[in-house]
């Protein structure tokens, strides 16, 4: 019999310190789960849309969720000669608005004890801001070329080799974003100054509405913003520069005649947006740029052209330059007629709400128009 409850309790035994194991086994497993989902989520953030500030803020809480070691960090983007911080954890914000030099270059994953004070040559700048640290792990953001530096602030720890590995992996999905950001940038100032050129070739071709296009991007982008739209800025920048672009396919006498238009000529007049579409999609690049231009002349009753779009049909980017366009044309001296009135034309807006523009679009840009002092109230 006690040898019988010996064997039990010693069963028992086996069987507790079996469970414990099973535990620590399956919190591992959760915790490797748990950085496979971030890592996962980093790289589908991969995205050309997403600000650094963003991309690199989430990495950064990352960084401090999946690894105890760490308390704080900051990102660093090189320009030139010099680097500046477009995220911060734990650190002042303040840091965004400033820029560092480097006494020296790492291009390998590194421990360093006094980073901040010891290989910073301005620090006494930032030294306000920052969060001092004994140790900090430096990791370049390496590609081709170095384009930045991940900063991790560590604690009296010892990282694991694991969490080593888990470093590695989320850096060079880091390095491959701002990679990718920085031909992204490169490509829209490309296409920017390929707009301009084909700006001044329509200023030159029909000298009345020389100006007219710059004036439009600017309320066409001004009011992206205020409609919280940043995602759309470049393209609605470049769209709304180029809009009439298509007019170069059209008689100068036409363009330019100060007698009232026929039929036929209107119809010409009327090709533009097509024509517009079918110059810039040429372009690689540009093939929204040219749907947005395409639309721009459609109305929220149907009654526009090319393709007669309700509404909900057209692109947001067509409406917002629609009402800014027609504003623009209404308020300077065209070959045909004398300029409006500010407030004349702000009447028209409103008298073609929900006919011509979209109703809450040309609300928002008559506030804009209000709060930047356009027009007088009556």
């Amino acid at each position: 019999m006690d040898k019988s409850y010996e064997e039990l309790l010693a069963l028992k035994t086996e069987l507790e310190e079996a469970y414990e194991q099973l535990e620590v086994s399956y919190s591992e497993l959760e915790e490797l789960n748990n950085r496979f989902i971030r890592v996962t989520d980093l790289i589908t953030n991969i995205s050309m849309d997403i600000s650094m500030e963003s991309f690199f803020g989430k990495l950064l809480s990352y960084f401090v969720e999946l690894i105890p070691e760490i308390s704080s960090g900051c990102v660093l983007n090189r320009e030139g000669d010099f680097f500046r911080f477009v995220s911060v954890l734990g650190h002042n914000k303040k840091l965004l608005l400033d820029t560092v030099i480097l006494n020296e270059e790492f291009h390998e994953i590194v421990e360093i004890e006094n980073f901040y004070s010891d290989y910073i040559k301005n620090f006494d700048v930032i030294k306000d801001n920052i969060i001092m640290s004994n140790k900090s792990l430096i990791i370049p953001l390496e590609t081709f070329e170095l384009h930045g530096y991940i900063i991790l602030d560590l604690k009296d720890r010892i990282i694991k080799n694991l969490e080593k590995d888990l470093i590695k992996v989320m850096s060079k999905i880091a390095s491959t974003y701002l990679m990718s950001k920085t031909l992204y940038t490169e490509q829209q100032k490309f296409l920017k100054n390929t707009a301009f050129a084909f700006l001044k070739a329509v200023d030159f071709y029909d000298p009345y509405t020389k100006g007219h296009s710059e004036r439009v991007s600017y309320y066409a982008t001004s009011l992206a913003k205020i409609i919280g739209k940043d995602d759309i800025i470049n393209d609605i920048f470049i769209a709304s520069a180029l809009h009439d672009i298509g007019k170069l396919s059209i008689p100068q006498s036409i363009l330019l005649k100060k007698e009232r238009l026929t039929n036929e000529e209107f119809d010409k007049i009327k090709e533009h947006p097509v024509r517009g579409e079918e110059l810039v999609k040429t372009f690689k690049g540009f093939e929204k740029i040219g749907k947005i231009i395409r639309h721009h002349h459609e109305r929220c009753d149907g009654k526009g052209y090319p393709d007669g779009l309700t509404c909900d049909k057209i692109p947001l980017e067509s409406r917002i330059i629609t009402i800014v366009d027609a504003f623009d044309a209404m308020t300077t001296v065209r070959s045909y007629r004398d300029a409006l009135s500010v407030n004349t034309a702000i009447k028209e807006l409103i008298k073609n709400k929900g006919k011509q523009f979209d109703p809450e679009l040309t609300d928002e840009f008559i506030k804009f128009l209000k709060i930047n002092k356009f027009f007088e109230e009556e």
